[in-house]
């Protein structure tokens, strides 16, 4: 079937073309509101700027084809093969995408907000400037996990997501919009975080080994029993930020912000936290082995029962402090 008899069935009213053979063709620009094109076969196809909004393209064959600029707003795209296709500044706004292959594809620029993506692939993805406001990754008994293994999402839009045990082990998250999201037991584990906005997000028990999260905005976010052995908190800002029962063995917390953070019982053996600022932390049970607190500002921290006996304190202010045996350091 070639283009012009496809569009001359659409215009007669036909709507349903399940399996049908349309690889390679041109489509650019056509309006195709609500066809159904499940199973159809559109390997290499050029469909930029076209309109398929409430499209049914489930199970569809959309590999390597261009998508550039498409609207599929609220597009049936369960299971749809997306391999490697072109979908810059394409609109998937609320599109469903559950178990689709999106791995190698161009997302530059793609509007994602509130897409469901459970259980899709995007390993190696590009989603640079994207927005996946509201987006659904989560899991579910392990049974609806996003792969985003290798994917690019810098400066991408992820406010509110749910990303709950999602894959983003070494994912390029520089400079993305993580405000609000949640990210609960989600593995980030070497992921790149340098400049993103993690303000309020849930991140209790997430994998943030080796991550870089030099810089990042880290306020009022939850990370109860996070794994962060060697995660890179540069200059972070981490106000008010709840870290209880976290783990911070050998991170690197130079220069970072933790004013009245909640660090009570965490792990920071060895943690470097020269120049850090702890006015009004709570560091109570937490065990500091080693850890170097050099030009460290304590003031007004409570440090009862913590494990310091052979922690790094030159030049530590800790003016009102309340020291391991519940003494006011004056």
């Amino acid at each position: 079937m070639n283009a012009q008899e496809l569009l001359s069935k659409y215009a007669a009213q036909q709507r349903n073309f399940s399996e049908a053979s349309l690889n390679g063709i041109d489509l650019t620009g056509a309006d195709l509101i609500g066809i159904d094109l499940s199973m159809a076969y559109l390997q290499n196809a050029t469909l930029c700027l076209a309109y398929l909004n409430r499209a049914n393209l489930s199970r569809a064959h959309l590999n390597r084809a261009n998508l550039s600029g498409i609207n599929l707003s609220q597009a049936n795209l369960i299971r749809a093969n997306l391999r490697d296709t072109d979908l810059h500044g394409a609109n998937l706004q609320a599109a469903d995408l559950r178990g689709a292959d999106l791995s190698l594809a161009l997302l530059l620029d793609a509007n994602l907000a509130d897409a469901d993506l459970r259980n899709a692939d995007l390993g190696g993805a590009n989603l640079t400037g994207a927005c996946l406001r509201g987006a659904n990754l989560r899991e579910e008994n392990r049974k609806y996990t996003a792969n985003l293994r290798g994917a690019n999402l810098r400066r991408a839009d992820l406010r509110g997501a749910n990303l709950t045990g999602a894959d983003l082990a070494r994912v390029s998250l520089q400079g993305a919009d993580l405000s609000e999201a949640t990210l609960r037991g989600a593995d980030l584990t070497g992921a790149d975080l340098t400049g993103a906005n993690l303000r309020g997000a849930l991140l209790t028990e997430a994998t943030l080994t080796k991550a870089s999260l030099r810089d990042a905005n880290l306020v009022n976010t939850k990370l109860e029993r996070t794994d962060m052995t060697e995660v890179d908190l540069e200059a972070a800002d981490m106000t008010s930020a709840i870290l209880p029962d976290a783990k911070l063995t050998e991170a690197d917390l130079r220069s970072a912000i933790l004013k009245n953070t909640q660090l009570s019982r965490a792990d920071l053996s060895r943690a470097i936290l020269k120049h850090a600022d702890l006015t009004g932390a709570f560091l109570t049970d937490s065990y500091l082995a080693r850890a170097d607190l050099t030009d460290a500002n304590l003031t007004n921290a409570n440090l009862v029962r913590a494990e310091m006996s052979s922690t790094n304190l030159t030049r530590v202010i800790f003016t009102n402090a309340t020291m391991p045996d519940g003494s006011v350091h004056e």
